[in-house]
C-alpha cells in the first residue's frame, strides 16, 4: 500500500487543530486530542498521524465515514431541515 499523501494541519491560538485532506476539512481536533496529535506528527511520518486522526488509516476508506468521522459530532445535514423565509416586522 501506499503511504497516505494530500494531508495538512494548521494549529490554532485557542489549541485546536484542523486536519485537512486535499483542501477540506477533515476533521477538528481540541484539547487533549489535539496535544497528543502535536506531540505524534513530532515524533511519526506528519501524512500518516494526520490520515489515522482524520479515521483515515492507510487511505481505506473516505473521510467523513464512520462514527469517528468528521461531523459525527455536528447535526444533520440540512435535509431533515426546510428552508424557512422569513417576514420583517413592520412597525
Amino acid at each position: 500500500m501506499s503511504a497516505a499523501e494530500g494531508f495538512e494541519y494548521r494549529s490554532r491560538t485557542t489549541g485546536e487543530v484542523a486536519i485537512f485532506q486535499h483542501g477540506k476539512l477533515a476533521v477538528m481536533l481540541r484539547d487533549k486530542d489535539a496535544a497528543k496529535f502535536l506531540k505524534d506528527v513530532e515524533k511519526g511520518e506528519p501524512q500518516e498521524v494526520m490520515a489515522e486522526a482524520a479515521g483515515n488509516h492507510k487511505q481505506g476508506g473516505k473521510p467523513g465515514v464512520g462514527s469517528q468521522g468528521p461531523g459525527s459530532n455536528m447535526h444533520g445535514d440540512a435535509k431533515g431541515h426546510p428552508v424557512k423565509e422569513f417576514r420583517r416586522k413592520t412597525g
